[in-house]
């Protein structure tokens, strides 16, 4: 009796070990994977500047870009919440990059021009400027013989000054073509000046004063051109246009805009 006592226990106990070996515990949760959103995903834009144009823009020994028109553009960029990134582009080639997507906007002293506004989007304009003509020091060329044709004149390509030579000068037949010089940048025209390689340089007036400073040449005229300076984007771009234009009445209402015409010394 007692053995049969025994097996029964042993095998109710085999019978709850087996049991309980089917039965599954229950699998603690996976862990949530947290979906990480950006919070501040801000557009990045590529601005081409004309890197040796102050007081609008200009590099250091150390490739960095400063001038009116980077502070300017900065100060925009941060308000309306996206990145600007300036890099140097030769003059002559700058819209031909704005409109194959290598830079997103034109922001270097560039002015409003009909053959221009069929290629690009001009912003509200926000500086006026002339066209200024420098010669020598102690040289005793007047306007009248830039306006008789009677020079040799450098300027920059791809620059309003040099369409007004072409327009009034050469096209006209008072000066012959050859007599003008073009020159990527205004620092090697200036030089050249220097040199006596050319009569008289013209250069957009706020960019001309800086360009002979303590170089021995001086201002002997100006022509009153008026230009208007503004940034120039895609025929594309809508949104940032509208977004540069918004940019540009907040800076010019805010008092910065006239610390910074004094920083750089715009009037």
């Amino acid at each position: 009796m007692m053995t049969r006592t025994v097996i029964v226990l042993i095998a109710l106990v085999l019978l709850l070990l087996i049991v309980a070996g089917c039965i599954s515990a229950p699998r603690a949760p996976a862990p949530i994977q947290a979906t990480v959103t950006p919070t501040d995903v801000r557009p990045h834009y590529l601005v081409g500047v004309d890197a040796d144009f102050p007081p609008f823009a200009s590099k250091d020994s150390g490739g960095n870009i400063s001038g009116f028109d980077i502070d300017a553009a900065r100060w925009i960029a941060e308000r309306k919440g996206f990145e600007v990134e300036f890099v140097g582009v030769p003059w002559e080639d700058a819209i031909s990059l704005l409109e194959a997507g290598k830079i997103d906007m034109i922001a270097s002293g560039m002015t409003i021009t009909e053959k221009r506004q069929a290629r690009v989007n001009f912003s509200q304009p926000y500086y006026t400027v002339n066209m200024s003509i420098a010669a020598r020091e102690g040289s005793t060329i007047t306007m009248q013989d830039l306006y008789d044709g009677r020079l040799r004149i450098g300027g920059q390509s791809g620059t309003n000054e040099v369409d007004w030579v072409n327009d009034t000068l050469i096209k006209t037949g008072k000066m012959p073509a050859f007599n003008l010089s073009l020159y990527p940048d205004s620092t090697t025209l200036t030089r050249d000046l220097q040199n006596r390689t050319i009569d008289a340089s013209v250069i957009q007036s706020a960019g001309q004063q800086r360009a002979i400073s303590g170089g021995g040449l001086v201002i002997i005229g100006t022509i009153p051109s008026q230009e208007k300076i503004a940034i120039a984007v895609r025929k594309t771009d809508p949104e940032l246009l509208a977004a540069i234009d918004d940019g540009l009445l907040q800076l010019m209402k805010d008092p910065y805009w006239e610390q910074l015409k004094q920083k750089y010394g715009l009037e």
